[in-house]
């Protein structure tokens, strides 16, 4: 099945992080008119922002119950946690997919929670990607979500947006990942210093080494990894596909957003390509 692409669009793009509970819907109307005018299958995945970051870090769900289930009053504690994550992520989720709706795109939300499970945080050994598939021949367009799932070894874990988008594109293989943030892509210090410069170009070595520095700051509050994890799951599409889908992390709204969503290609506005570094046989050799 041919996906054209995979969108993220980022807790901080699409909530206003650092206040509880709080969407930016300014950027909202600008984004789904882009979404419209895409050509093909698509699938998003949003992060949750400020809906769920708050109570996964105050209850300790991403670390999931104590080994020792005995610890009562602790293991509660988890679990209360768990379902306020993702009482408060699926409040999100219902706003997006309503915005949606309401735009006319047929979006539906498929929560990872219902068909997704992992290992010691890390592994993800089941997914629901069979509805996906059947919703994609429909004509919908499906809305996952980073969430609560159950996890073999710990019980319970925070399953990040991210690493959704990397299971669904080693299976769908679609033509591009974009990544759509609050800031117009990856700098090398935070976008907010006098002295951080944008990164146009990215490059990732066949080992996994990155072509220049990059800031990592990631806020007090996000528990899934910010612009690090964001990297990371970046390379492995790469690594996975041998850079033949294209990745971009641009701004919502913008007009990179809308060339990277619709065209794979951000025709030098502003934005990052991130690609594997193409090596010439002679250091192949070496």
């Amino acid at each position: 099945m041919e996906v054209e692409c995979i969108i993220k669009l980022g807790g901080s793009a699409i909530t206003k992080k650092d206040e509880f509970e709080t969407v930016n819907r300014s950027t909202w109307p600008s984004a789904l008119s882009t979404f419209r005018h895409i050509k093909g299958r698509y699938i998003i995945v949003h992060g949750a922002g400020s809906f769920g970051h708050f109570q996964a870090k105050e209850f300790g769900v991403n670390e999931g119950f104590p080994e020792d289930r005995s610890l009562i009053e602790k293991t509660a504690y988890v679990r209360k946690g768990f379902a306020n994550t993702r009482l408060s992520v699926t409040k999100l989720n219902h706003m997006v997919v309503a915005a949606f709706v309401e735009s006319g795109i047929p979006a539906v939300s498929v929560s990872p929670f219902c068909g997704w499970r992992t290992r010691d945080k890390t592994e993800v050994t089941s997914s629901d990607i069979k509805t996906i598939e059947h919703l994609l021949q429909q004509g919908f367009v499906p809305v996952l979500h980073g969430d609560c799932v159950i996890d073999e070894t710990r019980g319970c874990c925070i399953l990040s947006g991210d690493t959704v988008i990397e299971v669904l594109a080693a299976h769908f293989k679609p033509k591009r990942v974009v990544f759509l943030t609050d800031v117009d892509g990856v700098f090398t210090n935070p976008p907010d210093k006098p002295d951080a410069a944008l990164i146009p170009n990215i490059q990732f070595s066949s080992g996994g080494k990155i072509s220049t520095a990059v800031s990592m700051v990631t806020r007090k509050q996000d528990i899934t990894g910010g612009l690090e994890k964001k990297l990371k799951t970046a390379w492995n599409i790469l690594k996975e596909s041998n850079g033949e889908v294209k990745v971009f992390i641009c701004k919502i709204a913008s007009q990179a957003a809308e060339f990277a969503c619709c065209h794979g290609d951000l025709f030098q506005e502003r934005g990052t390509a991130v690609e594997l570094l193409v090596e010439n046989a002679h250091s192949q050799e070496s």
